[in-house]
């Protein structure tokens, strides 16, 4: 090999490695850098739900473990598709899907890892809803109930039943999700369910739903289309997730929030790890750290959101606002999902049109 003549103190090993920590990148000790720069790419809905997230589960984390996280923005439709498409070489390290679509992703094979105890301990004292549910291929991190807002300046005597907004005295008063709504298939099942339909028959609730028109003032496509209306009192009554119902009671708008006596349904967050991740040991780490009583309880009480950890105890005044889980509809998405496109066509045809 040619030696070549450097002015100046000799280059040991030491002096170089100490050159490759400083500048964090150095040809020949890839090893070093990887060490030194974990990181992992997951998936994020932005706005409070982002900040209380970053402040409570990943910046512990990322203290803790020397870990960087980096956020791929978008739809879970096309985190499910980068997944799907880069099984081989996942883009996304931990994608955190939303129901119904996180009931696709489990049933697509060769794509995700089955989640056990042995591999994330957390997984003891999480809620059945929220894993076993999944077939054990993802598990949940925390819930949002949706169930029905109420100005209680106009409705004195609030729904006790699903069933209950079919009763003329809500004619012209109901706030209902249209397909981009949110909650618009928990919709729909809800009122087969209620009038002798299944998960796999919704006739009768596409034909309860026709019956219920002369009570829905809005079909909203957005649920901040509902703060505007029911300030304004141009509905008294919405299909609402609980979180944004008590934000708008906290503005100062009178209104109040309630479970149907037969539930309420959910909407869940979930971990699927790919079969091919390259640090899946980091998130097995990780997920098992979101899971714990921790830093569910920190993140549930300041988003006041249901957590999956059966050993988390809420703030009394943050837990009466949650449902729990015994008050949650569980729906069989397993059945539901394959018709979920059209479900979509026919109440766009038959009941928006």
């Amino acid at each position: 090999m040619r030696k070549t003549s450097l002015p100046g103190p000799v280059a040991t090993r030491r002096t170089v490695l100490a050159g490759a920590a400083a500048v964090g990148v150095v040809a020949g000790f890839p090893g070093i850098v990887r060490a030194r720069s974990k990181t992992i790419v997951t998936t994020l809905f932005g706005g409070i739900y982002e900040e209380r997230y970053r402040k409570h589960v990943l910046a512990p984390f990322e203290q803790k473990h020397n870990v960087k996280f980096v956020i791929k923005y978008g739809s879970p439709n096309e985190w499910l598709t980068s997944a799907m498409v880069n099984k081989d070489n996942p883009e996304i390290d931990l994608p955190f899907l939303s129901l119904p679509l996180a009931m696709k992703a489990i049933t697509i094979p060769g794509i995700f890892i089955d989640l056990t105890p042995a591999m994330i301990p957390n997984l003891k004292d999480v809620a059945p809803n929220f894993y076993d549910v999944y077939d054990k291929k993802a598990v949940g991190f925390n819930y949002i109930d949706s169930a029905l807002m109420y100005r209680t300046d106009k409705v004195s005597q609030p729904p006790a039943s699903w069933k209950d907004l079919w009763d003329p005295r809500f004619k012209n008063q109901l706030l209902m999700p249209d397909v981009s709504g949110g909650s618009f298939h928990e919709m729909v099942v809800i009122a087969s369910l209620m009038h002798g339909g299944t998960e796999t028959n919704l006739e009768p609730g596409f034909q309860a739903l026709k019956a219920l028109k002369p009570n829905v003032v809005r079909w909203f496509k957005s649920p901040n289309e509902v703060n505007a209306l029911i300030e304004r009192g141009e509905g008294t009554v919405a299909m609402f997730a609980g979180t944004r119902a008590y934000a708008i009671q906290a503005a100062g708008v009178p209104v109040g929030y309630t479970v149907p006596k037969e539930g309420a349904p959910v909407g869940v967050l979930s971990y699927h790890v790919p079969v091919n991740a390259k640090n899946r040991e980091l998130l097995l780490e990780f997920i098992n750290f979101a899971l714990e009583v921790g830093p569910q309880t920190a993140f549930g009480n300041e988003m006041e959101s249901g957590m999956v950890n059966t050993k988390v105890m809420l703030d009394p005044k943050v837990a009466a606002k949650v449902s729990p889980v015994d008050k949650l509809i569980r729906l069989d998405w397993k059945k539901i999902e394959p018709q979920m496109s059209q479900m979509a066509e026919r109440f766009q045809r038959e009941i928006t049109a």
